[in-house]
C-alpha cells in the first residue's frame, strides 16, 4: 500500500461523517448563493419604491439565509474536527499496534525516537489536512460554479476579467505548493531525527553528565534542530505566500470590477442592483478559491507525513514472512518442558555467525546454566528460545515439537523470560506484575513480591500503587531486577529463562535473588545465562559457549575435569 492509498483508505474508513459533512457544506452554499440574489431584489425594491412590507420580507429571507449558513457551516466544521480526531486516533493505533508487534530484526534497525515522532507530529499533520478545507471543496466547487453561473447572467465582460485574474493566482499557488510534500517529508525526517537523539540523550543522562559531554551532546542535538527549522522555514515561506496571494487577488478582482462595473453602470449596461449582486458573488468564490489553496498545500504535506507513516505500517509483522510449516506438524506444544537443539545456527547479520551448530538436551524440570566468554552466544540463544528470532537453520523443540511450527502467544505463555538489564514499566508496582498475568489477585502480587524479598521496599501506605517513575528510576538495579523476577513468576510459566540475573547487584541481592530462583525451580525447567560462579555450581547441567559453539557440557565437577575454558572461567571465578 503506498502513501496515497493509506490516504484513501483513511478517506474511505471515515466516508459516512465527510459525506455528511460534504452534504452540509453543499446546503451551506446553496445558502450562500441564494444571500446576493436576495439583495438584488431588495435593491430594487428600494429603487421602485415597493412598500415597507415587501422590504421588511426580502430583509428578513436575507436574515434567515445569513443565519443558516452559519449554523450549517457550524455543523459541518463540527462532523470535520470530529472526524480529523477519530482518522488520528485510528492513525496512532495502527502505528502503535504495528510497532509492537514488528520482527526484533526490524526494530533493531528503529530509532524509538523517530516512531514516536510519527504517532505524534507526523499523525497530527493528518488533522490539518481535515480541517485545512478538504470536506469544504465539494460545497465549495458548488459555491463556485454557481457564483460563476450567476455572474455570467449579469455581465460576462466583468466575468472574464474575474477569471483571469483568479487564474494567474491560482497557476502561482500550484507551482509553489508543489514542493510542500517533499519539503514536508524531509522536515518531518529531520524532526524524527532530532526526537531520537532527545530520546537517546534522555536515557543515557548519567552517562552524559559524568562525561561532562553536555555540551557537545547539545551540539549535536542543535545542528539537528537547525536542520528541522530550517526545512520549516522553507514550508512556512510557501505557505505565507499562499494567503497574501489569495487576499491580493480578491482586492486586484474588486478593484477591477468597482471601476468597470462603474462605468458600466454609468452606460447602462447593467444596473447599480446588478453591480452589487456581481460583488457579493465575487466575494462569495474568494471564499472557495481560499478553502482550494488550503485544501492543496495541506494535502501535499498530508502526503508527506502519510509517507512516513506508510513507511511504518507497511514493514511486515512477526511472523509474516515465516516459511510454511512442515507437513502434519502438530501446531501445539507437549505437557513436558523439555528443550533440545539440533544443529541450530544463527547471525544477526549475513556471513557474521553467532551461533554454529550447536546442539544439546535440556531435561523436563532440570536447571541448566549456560556460561561462556562475552560474544559467545548465550543471550543470542534465549532469544531465539523466546522466538524473538528464529533459527537460520537447525531446529530448536520443545517436547519434540519444533517451536517455529507453534504460535508464538502458545510458545511465550509456556516460557517466562527475565532479559539481561530488565526495565521497570513507568506506573506503579501493580501494573508492573501484571503485565504478564492480567488476572492476578492482589494476594499473589505480594506473594511474589515475598518470594524476591520486595515486600519491605513497597510495604508503605502506597503498596502495589507505589509509582516506580519513568524506567523504574525510584528503583535500584538489584530491585528492577527482582521486580522482573517476581513478574515473571506471577506467570507461572512452565520454562523459566534467566539471563543473568545477578550481573548487576550486590552479594546480598545475588543470594535473595538465587534463593528465589531455587525455590521456585521445582517443576520447571530453568534455563539461567550465568557470569558468578556461585550461580550455576548447583546446576543440574551446564553448557560452555565458546565462539557461537557448545564446546563443553556437564555438571560442575565433570566440567573442572573436561573443560579447560570452563577451568579458567571457574579459577576466574568470574564466567563472561
Amino acid at each position: 500500500m503506498s502513501a496515497g492509498a493509506l490516504l484513501r483508505d483513511t478517506l474511505r474508513f471515515h466516508w459516512r461523517p465527510l459525506s455528511a459533512a460534504a452534504g452540509l457544506s453543499v446546503v451551506g452554499a446553496l445558502l450562500s448563493l441564494g444571500q446576493p440574489l436576495v439583495v438584488n431584489h431588495l435593491i430594487e425594491s428600494i429603487s421602485a419604491g415597493t412598500g415597507t412590507a415587501s422590504l421588511t420580507t426580502w430583509i428578513a429571507g436575507l436574515v434567515l439565509l445569513v443565519i443558516g449558513a452559519a449554523v450549517v457551516d457550524a455543523g459541518a466544521q463540527l462532523l470535520v474536527t470530529r472526524t480529523a480526531e477519530s482518522a488520528i486516533r485510528r492513525l496512532r493505533s495502527t502505528i502503535v499496534l504495528r510497532v509492537l508487534r514488528l520482527p526484533m530484526r526490524v526494530l533493531d534497525r528503529q530509532r524509538s525516537g523517530d516512531l514516536v515522532t510519527r504517532v505524534g507530529s507526523d499523525a497530527t499533520l493528518v488533522r490539518e489536512m481535515f480541517t485545512g478545507g478538504l470536506v469544504d471543496v465539494f460545497g465549495g466547487l458548488l459555491l463556485f460554479v454557481g457564483a460563476i453561473a450567476a455572474m455570467v447572467w449579469i455581465d460576462p465582460v466583468m466575468l472574464a476579467i474575474v477569471l483571469g485574474i483568479g487564474g494567474t493566482a491560482v497557476i502561482v499557488v500550484i507551482a509553489a505548493s508543489a514542493k510542500i510534500q517533499t519539503l514536508t517529508l524531509q522536515a518531518q525526517n529531520a524532526v524524527g531525527d532530532l526526537s531520537a537523539q532527545l530520546d537517546r540523550a534522555i536515557s543515557a543522562v548519567r552517562t552524559i553528565r559524568a562525561a561532562n559531554a553536555e555540551q557537545r551532546v547539545g551540539a549535536d542535538m542543535d545542528a539537528m534542530a537547525d536542520r528541522a527549522y530550517y526545512r520549516g522555514v522553507r514550508i512556512a515561506r510557501i505557505e505565507a505566500m499562499i494567503g497574501p496571494v489569495s487576499g491580493l487577488t480578491l482586492q486586484v478582482a474588486f478593484l477591477a470590477v468597482l471601476g468597470i462595473g462603474g462605468m458600466r453602470v454609468a452606460t447602462g449596461a447593467i444596473s447599480v442592483a446588478d453591480l452589487v449582486s456581481f460583488i457579493l458573488f465575487l466575494f462569495l468564490i474568494a471564499a472557495p478559491l481560499g478553502q482550494a489553496f488550503s485544501a492543496i498545500t495541506t494535502v501535499r504535506a498530508a502526503l508527506g507525513a502519510f509517507e512516513r507513516i506508510h513507511a511504518t505500517v507497511s514493514l511486515p509483522l512477526e511472523g509474516e514472512q515465516d516459511p510454511p510449516h512442515p507437513a502434519g506438524c502438530t501446531h501445539e506444544l507437549g505437557p513436558r518442558n523439555e528443550i533440545s537443539a539440533h544443529a541450530v545456527g544463527f547471525a544477526y547479520e549475513p556471513g557474521r555467525p553467532v551461533l554454529t551448530d550447536v546442539s544439546f538436551s535440556i531435561a523436563d524440570g532440570s536447571t541448566t546454566a549456560i556460561v561462556g566468554p562475552s560474544g559467545s552466544g548465550k543471550s543470542t540463544l534465549l532469544a531465539l528460545l523466546e522466538r524473538f528470532y528464529d533459527p537460520d537453520s537447525g531446529v530448536l523443540s520443545i517436547d519434540g515439537t519444533d517451536i517455529t511450527s507453534v504460535s508464538r502467544q502458545q510458545l511465550r505463555t509456556r516460557i517466562g523470560y527475565v532479559e539481561q538489564q530488565p526495565p521497570a514499566l513507568a506506573g506503579t508496582v501493580r501494573e508492573n506484575l501484571l503485565l504478564g498475568a492480567p488476572a492476578a489477585t492482589d494476594e499473589e502480587c505480594a506473594s511474589v513480591l515475598a518470594a524476591v524479598r520486595l515486600t519491605d521496599r513497597f510495604d508503605a501506605a502506597e503498596g502495589l500503587d507505589t509509582q516506580l517513575g519513568e524506567r523504574g528510576v525510584n528503583l535500584s538495579g538489584g530491585q528492577r531486577q527482582r521486580l522482573a523476577l517476581a513478574r515473571t513468576l506471577l506467570a507461572d510459566p512452565g520454562i523459566l529463562l534467566l539471563d543473568e540475573p545477578t550481573a548487576s547487584v550486590d552479594s546480598l541481592t545475588e543470594e535473595v535473588i538465587q534463593d528465589a530462583i531455587a525455590r521456585h525451580s521445582h517443576n520447571r525447567t530453568t534455563v539461567i545465562v550465568a557470569h558468578r560462579l556461585s550461580t550455576v555450581t548447583a546446576a543440574d547441567q551446564i553448557l560452555v559457549l565458546a565462539d557461537g559453539q557448545i564446546e563443553a557440557a556437564g555438571t560442575h565437577t565433570e566440567l573442572l575435569e573436561t573443560s579447560s575454558l570452563y577451568r579458567d572461567l571457574a579459577d576466574r571465578q568470574l564466567l563472561t
